[in-house]
């Protein structure tokens, strides 16, 4: 029985370690739109990752790549120190939507919506997020 235990376990260790590697994200991470952009004042936003997959968000509802107006990311890129996938890897100061413009669009857009399962409403205004000290 032993012996079966520890096969098994050596068969199933390699796949829980690559499947936390990929989907692997920081709890809590920081949200600066204001880098490159002069004069604003607002604060950082931290932005708790888990709590929004916990109230089961999928990947895609907030991670993009749009082709033809199709959301084609590959989840498998969504990995912790990949570049790409910051927003402001294509939000920067010269693109169609800056980095401040691509967080409010993703962000307000969705606490807004009405969410009827939800306890506690997502903050919906300036300092709910943008937290001062």
């Amino acid at each position: 029985m032993k012996r079966l235990s520890f096969w098994a376990f050596l068969i199933a260790f390699p796949f829980v370690l690559l499947t936390n590697s990929l989907m692997a994200q920081s709890d809590m991470m920081i949200l600066n739109s204001s880098m490159g952009l002069p004069g604003k004042k607002r604060p950082p936003v931290p932005f708790p990752h888990n709590l929004h997959v916990e109230k089961g968000l999928s990947c895609k509802d907030c991670h993009h790549l749009y082709e033809k107006g199709e959301n084609v990311l590959d989840e498998s890129n969504l990995t912790e120190g990949n570049k790409e996938i910051r927003c402001s890897f294509c939000h920067s100061s010269k693109s169609r939507l800056n980095l401040e413009q691509a967080y409010h669009g993703q962000c307000m857009g969705c606490h807004k919506k009405p969410l009827k399962e939800q306890r506690k409403a997502p903050p919906r205004y300036c300092g709910g997020c943008h937290v001062r000290k």
